[in-house]
């Protein structure tokens, strides 16, 4: 089905879209099924699935994978993509495995990252431990994930038409406490043998794809509040800490979202 999208809601859905069934095709044989993209401000996290989360007046089931806008205005083009194809690995682990209790990332799911050319850690950086409950990733070298990061550039001219104006660059996932050098050395090694236009494209900030005047800065924003509310999206509990906190409802095993 050929999408024209006409408005922004369509232009950002539909890049998404593309990115979701070309890793699908490519990454996991075509056999995760559709999901509903939504996208939540939920503070210390790019991401997340949450499985059957919406439900059709047809009676259908589908699975929900949430972006969190607050912070992909300031990453990395292939950090979006990381961030889409590890909750993808969340998906296809609902559909044909055993997800770890708790949101824990078991070896099941570590094995399935790897196999797609993702490499778990809990660090961020080579050399971290490939389950646990907070983990990061990045991209195997010359592994199936970088290259079809590249098909997609190159076929299908991928990229992201819409961010957030108000996107801020230090979100606490799996990552936390890498260093930008570090990081940026650990994507240049992932990208050794990459055409250089395409690997600047895939490393460079999408904030800077765009006029920066666009952009606000933290310090424009409105001032830090001391405590967040977060709030279970299905029962609706409510509990307040710092900002950054990833908490999770115990009962409906839901991340909570911060505001």
């Amino acid at each position: 089905m050929n999408i024209h999208p006409t408005t922004p809601t369509e232009e950002l859905y539909s890049a998404l879209q593309v990115a979701y069934n070309h890793f699908n095709n490519s990454l996991f044989d075509a056999k995760l099924p559709p999901i509903l993209f939504t996208f939540q401000r939920q503070q210390g996290m790019m991401g997340y699935f949450a499985p059957n989360r919406w439900a059709s007046s047809q009676g259908k089931n589908c699975h929900e994978i949430a972006i969190n806008p607050l912070y992909v205005g300031r990453a990395k083009l292939i950090e979006l993509m990381q961030t889409l194809v590890h909750e993808m690995t969340h998906c296809w682990q609902h559909c044909y495995g055993t997800p770890g209790r708790m949101s824990y990332h078991n070896k099941e799911w570590s094995e399935k990252m790897i196999s797609v050319g993702l490499m778990p850690t809990s660090t961020g950086k080579p050399g971290g431990k490939i389950v646990g409950q907070r983990m990061g990733d990045y991209p195997i070298s010359n592994g199936s994930f970088v290259l079809e990061c590249v098909t997609l550039l190159n076929t299908k001219n991928f990229n992201l038409p819409w961010v957030d104006r108000f996107s801020i660059r230090d979100w606490n996932t799996g990552n936390e406490g890498i260093s930008e050098s570090c990081e940026n050395t650990v994507l240049t090694d992932a990208l050794t043998g990459i055409d250089s236009n395409i690997a600047d494209q895939l490393i460079s900030n999408l904030s800077h794809l765009f006029d920066n005047d666009l952009f606000e800065s933290p310090s424009h924003q409105s001032s830090k509040k001391t405590k967040l509310k977060y709030t279970c999206f299905e029962c609706g509990i409510n509990v307040w800490g710092k900002a950054g906190l990833s908490l999770r409802c115990d009962d409906c095993n839901n991340p909570m979202q911060g505001g």
